[in-house]
């Protein structure tokens, strides 16, 4: 294999609807790889409370038959339930504080029993259900309040359930650290700190698993991914803020596909950045793929992308909570 060096390779690509442009800047490219272009393919969901509408959407996943899509209604207060084509299904959850209640709901997990966990962040709480939305069990504040306390959350983001069903980790994002639990929700210990340096957080925000076991970790704060290995020892950061393909700028969220890629939603919102929102995709170790989206309010473009889920075909699902719909993206190779 050749590898070629260059300092910008450019690609512009009009897709079918002319709704997407790539532009791919790379530093080393191979002779024998190709291009990823993401298109727009559909999209559904308006502002409102009906069944299929949204106030502002946030997280989403897939349970892991790629048959149901799990999608956090954050202002609404609930979860609602698609199929991969958008048909509503069903919804379960309400405002208000006692069981099966959320209060800003934020992210959530299917584990591989198809059991649902979210972190409930303005009641700062985890709660569990079955795969029907039906109330399991919950940890975490039992009055509501912020705490620093060991087991305890103040604005907890995301949860993650390992595929052994043993333990559970939360981005326990306002005390800067990951807290990790048993499957029955029992604390067993803290993950990092506040600080710039590897292992340490400021405002992380999701945790994904890879298929090899490390973990993914992004973080508002000093907007970067971090990635550690099964133990939680750091193996690799990447990102600053900014706007270059390495760079983020109010990051959001980070899902991981089936290969181990590594998907970001970046906003680029924060005052001296582009203002043109994006996803951007990397490999598993940090290496910059490709980037898709605009700003806008058409097909194909954003306002404010906040989570996103990839399907077993590789399809990428994108929630946007300022223009409340979700759109799915799909990827086309060219060489």
């Amino acid at each position: 294999m050749v590898a070629i060096i260059l300092n910008v390779t450019l690609v512009i690509s009009t897709i079918f609807n002319a709704y997407i442009v790539s532009v791919l800047p790379l530093s080393t490219v191979s002779a024998s790889r190709v291009s990823e272009i993401y298109t727009f393919v559909k999209e559904w969901g308006s502002k409102g409370t009906g069944d299929g509408q949204f106030l502002r959407p946030h997280d989403l996943e897939f349970d892991k038959n790629n048959e149901r899509l799990y999608a956090v209604d954050r202002d609404g207060n609930r979860i609602q339930v698609f199929d991969k084509n958008g048909k509503f299904l069903f919804k379960f959850g309400e405002k208000g504080q006692g069981d099966g209640q959320f209060l800003v709901p934020y992210g959530l997990d299917v584990d591989v029993r198809g059991d649902v966990w979210v972190a409930d962040r303005g009641n700062n709480r985890v709660q569990q259900f079955d795969s029907q939305g039906n109330f399991i069990s919950k940890f975490g504040n039992v009055d509501g309040h912020p705490s620093s306390l060991p087991g305890k959350f103040d604005n907890p983001r995301h949860v993650e359930v390992d595929k052994n069903l043993q333990y559970v980790y939360v981005a326990d994002s306002k005390n800067n650290r990951i807290q990790q639990f048993d499957i029955n929700g029992s604390f067993v210990k803290i993950i990092g700190k506040l600080g710039s340096k590897v292992g340490e957080f400021d405002m992380p925000t999701t945790i994904e698993i890879d298929s090899q076991g490390n973990f993914f970790v992004n973080e508002r704060g000093n907007e970067r991914v971090q990635k550690f290995d099964s133990d939680w020892n750091p193996t690799l950061a990447w990102g600053s803020k900014g706007s270059s393909n390495t760079q983020f700028c109010h990051m959001e969220h980070l899902a991981l596909d089936k290969f181990d890629n590594v998907f970001v939603t970046d906003p680029q919102s924060d005052p001296g950045c582009s203002m043109e929102p994006r996803v951007l995709k990397f490999d598993n170790n940090g290496t910059f793929i490709t980037k898709f989206g605009s700003n806008g309010t058409e097909p194909g473009q954003f306002r404010d992308p906040e989570h996103l889920a990839i399907d077993n075909k590789g399809n990428v699902y994108v929630s946007d909570r300022k223009n409340n719909d979700i759109q799915v993206f799909s990827l086309q190779k060219s060489s």
